[in-house]
């Protein structure tokens, strides 16, 4: 496979002159000398503390990315794509959280092959095709200020499902190729989903190729990081849980044969995408099956491939909770995922850890942040119900945040 390296100078420049010159009326942006939602000092200087800057307000850097705040989009998944093209829908979503002062922004997860989508309406970075759209989207949001990285991902036993809220004919599904690690009716993930069969060694190696091209496609198209789905039922969580992986060969039976997959994933993303640029990886940290009192996924394996997967190059660890098993039992509330984050934080010293779960406001983000139970906010939902987060923390912290230039008169 070729390296990242040469994808990354030599591709990418063509692509990018190609790219001008097809398209220079978008390669015109208005200066942002400064990023939106970066600390620019407090609103009330009278108040307490008024001189001190929260961290959530301060920048972070891990290997070559520095980010204006601590705020991370999380990926969501839009349905909003034919064929795996990124289109203008994806332009104007992913974009509006960079005028509004998101530090890093994650697309959506990205299938890094057709049969690895969930369903027929999800982005993929399989073909060199797709290059182009994914690479407008860079282009916006580093003129804004802010910074841009993708879920690279791969369904499983998830796949070809229907989009909430579209409708297309059967034709466009592929239930008789999806695959898991083991296969049968009794891994179908419930009733809606269809019967996996079980990946063969061959698919397997295949797979983990299909990673490490997709992320060589991400740095040409100038991304500043990638994350590997590691989370939420999908492939890699499926190989990592017993509940979902009964393999008898190298890939199943101990968590070093469970971990195997993962493992030879994140060499593949890492050989394939800048040195320089981080790996971040996003796990469950939990099934949420204790009721069934049988093996499972759960903190304590969690907190050991943390371990092992930045000895193999991640240097941002994600995490999140679930999605494994339809009998899964959660009890959400804000914040319920952090002390997985916490205790990964803890026990896995260097590793940059990234806390979700309902953190819904700038004061509750911070005190994550001031415990140290984690390094970085992500948010997903909440983007969703205000695109301008940021800027409302900001508020909640007694932050004068960076507005867009074009946004700034919207401050009085």
């Amino acid at each position: 496979m070729p390296s990242s390296q040469g994808l990354a100078t030599t591709d990418s420049i063509a692509l990018e002159k190609n790219y001008r010159t097809q398209y220079p009326q978008e390669r015109y942006f208005i200066k942002q000398p400064v990023a939106p939602g970066s600390y620019l000092g407090p609103v009330d200087a009278s108040l307490p503390n008024a001189d001190k800057i929260p961290l959530l307000f301060q920048p972070f850097q891990v290997k070559d990315l520095t980010l204006a705040n601590r705020v991370i989009v999380a990926p969501m998944c839009m349905f909003s794509s034919q064929d795996g093209f990124f289109t203008d829908y994806h332009l104007v979503h992913l974009g509006s959280f960079a005028t509004h002062g998101a530090g890093l922004i994650l697309a959506e997860a990205t299938a890094v092959s057709p049969e690895g989508r969930i369903s027929p309406a999800d982005t993929g970075l399989w073909d060199d095709k797709q290059i182009p759209g994914l690479k407008r989207i860079a282009n916006f949001v580093h003129a804004q200020g802010s910074k841009l990285g993708i879920q690279l991902a791969h369904a499983g036993r998830k796949a070809s499902v229907k989009a909430y809220y579209e409708t297309l004919p059967e034709s466009a599904y592929w239930k008789d190729n999806v695959v898991g690690p083991s296969g049968g009716a009794e891994f179908q993930w419930d009733p809606t989903h269809h019967v996996p069969r079980e990946l063969s060694i061959q698919e397997i190696e295949e797979t983990v190729k299909a990673f490490g091209a997709a992320a060589a496609r991400a740095a040409q198209a100038g991304l500043d990081t990638v994350e590997i789905h590691g989370a939420h039922g999908y492939l890699i969580h499926q190989f990592l849980s017993p509940v979902s992986n009964h393999r008898t060969d190298r890939y199943g039976g101990s968590l070093e044969n469970r971990a195997r997959f993962l493992l030879e994933v994140v060499r593949a993303v890492r050989e394939n995408f800048p040195a320089e640029k981080p790996v971040l990886l996003r796990v469950s940290a939990t099934d949420f099956v204790e009721h069934l009192d049988q093996p499972s996924w759960d903190i304590e394996q969690t907190v050991q491939i943390a371990k092992w997967v930045k000895d193999a190059g991640v240097d941002v660890f994600h995490v999140s909770a679930g999605g494994n098993t339809a009998q899964q039992q959660i009890k959400a509330f804000p914040g319920y995922q952090v002390p997985f984050a916490e205790q990964v934080k803890k026990e896995v010293p260097g590793l940059v850890v990234v806390a979700v779960g309902i953190i819904t406001d700038g004061k509750q983000a911070e005190e994550v942040l001031e415990r140290e139970k984690a390094d970085l906010i992500a948010v997903g939902r909440g983007f969703l119900k205000h695109p301008n987060f940021v800027l409302n923390a900001a508020l909640d912290l007694n932050v004068k945040a960076k507005f867009s230039q074009q946004y700034e008169r919207g401050r009085i």
